[in-house]
């Protein structure tokens, strides 16, 4: 079993020195159970939900929803959480977006798509953080689940290890519900093998600095979705100040219709 520590112990001088060092931290007690519970049940839904709109289930990404803040409820309440996303300040300062935020469940007696040996960001910049993310544990992670892979301090390596070398020396992320596992998108990891009769599932946030893109305009993407409870430290972690204009009308707006906000223009 990994260090894992209690989130009543967290705090930023430790989370860097893990994330730099180690590449990952896991985080127990991060995310209170009302919520958990009320996010397993909206993502299993909305599996469906996808499912229906490729009209099959027989898909390589089946299970994972490619971007969850379109289903709108508790998905925005977890991007309006300061006890999970700060974190992510630490290391990338506060006007840190997502660049992606999915689900990575596992059906029973399967693997699923991230059962390869793999890293979140192709890119190898030495010295320099660009982007993190984490699993929010749904369930809890165990062996017989498919708790995943990962290898200590492989977010220093430039190329892919072997197998042999991969599973020699990689741990398991064990670790109860309501854990957080924060990660550097360079460390290679892999998804187990769910050996049990039940789905395993978590959902998976990657965040970049603010002047970098996300994988899908999720602002734009959200037009239909109800926005009105997030606070400004949530719709500004979902990338909505974060829009580039379209026009020197749009430019000049007021500060409070801008799609494109200076740190000091938004609330906290």
């Amino acid at each position: 079993m990994l260090d894992n520590i209690p989130f009543s112990s967290l705090h930023k001088e430790l989370f860097i020195q893990r994330i730099r060092e180690e590449g990952y931290i896991i985080v127990e007690d991060v995310i209170e159970p009302a919520l958990l519970e009320d996010a397993k049940k909206q993502l299993i839904t909305s599996i469906d939900k996808e499912a229906a709109f490729h009209g099959k289930k027989d898909f390589q990404e089946y299970g994972m929803l490619l971007c969850c803040p379109i289903y709108g409820e508790s998905f925005l309440k977890l991007a309006d959480n300061k006890d999970l996303m700060t974190p992510f300040d630490w290391v990338l300062g506060d006007t840190s977006i997502i660049y992606v935020y999915t689900s990575s469940s596992i059906p029973p007696q399967q693997k699923n798509y991230a059962s390869r040996i793999h890293v979140d960001r192709p890119h190898f910049i030495p010295d320099f953080i660009e982007a993190l993310g984490c699993l929010i544990l749904l369930d809890d992670f165990a062996e017989d689940n498919g708790a995943t892979w990962i290898l200590p301090k492989s977010h220093q390596m430039k190329e892919q290890p072997s197998s042999e070398y991969f599973y020699q020396h990689a741990k398991r992320v064990i670790a109860p519900k309501g854990s957080v596992f924060y990660f550097h998108l360079r460390l290679w990891h892999a998804g187990g093998q769910n050996n049990t009769n039940l789905w395993r599932h978590s959902l998976g946030i990657g965040m970049v600095r603010g002047y970098m893109k996300q994988r899908i305009d999720i602002p734009r993407a959200m037009q239909n979705v109800d926005i009105s409870d997030i606070s400004d430290f949530g719709l500004q972690k979902l990338g909505f100040f974060s829009q580039p204009p379209i026009s020197l009308k749009e430019y000049y707006l007021p500060i409070e219709q801008r799609m494109y906000k200076q740190r000091s223009e938004w609330k906290t």
